[in-house]
């Protein structure tokens, strides 16, 4: 498995390349945990799986280890999920959870993002 690190909009990404399972978790968890716990913690993380070739149990508790360090009105993106990694997210429940957006590429998440800063803010 490959971890490289980089950003879209400014929402700090992760990509993760090759299976995403219990023997090679702890380099994706590294990656992550350097960024939520660095000096500046995000409301928003994305991780890229258009190359994750396998997602089980451990590469799910990546994601949730993500969702739980986010703060209350924080989110996840989770960024070109192929059919098979696609598949445990949705037998899990993890696409019912309101913390987390999917986006079909990193050109749609860059579109959504930069979409979603230009919307109008509104205080109620």
């Amino acid at each position: 498995m490959n971890v490289t690190e980089g950003a879209i909009d400014g929402i700090p990404l992760i990509v993760i390349e090759g299976e995403l399972d219990q023997s090679s978790k702890q380099s994706a968890y590294d990656a992550v945990n350097e960024v939520l716990r660095g000096p500046f913690p995000p409301h928003a993380m994305l991780i890229d799986l258009t190359d994750c070739t396998f997602l089980d149990s451990g590469g799910l508790g990546v994601l949730l280890s993500v969702i739980g360090q986010l703060p209350a009105d924080g989110w996840l993106g989770i960024i070109g999920a192929s059919a098979g990694t696609n598949r445990v997210l949705t037998f899990t429940g993890f696409l019912e959870n309101d913390k987390v957006r999917f986006f079909s590429s990193a050109s749609d998440a860059a579109a959504s993002l930069a979409r979603e800063r230009r919307l109008p803010q509104v205080n109620m």
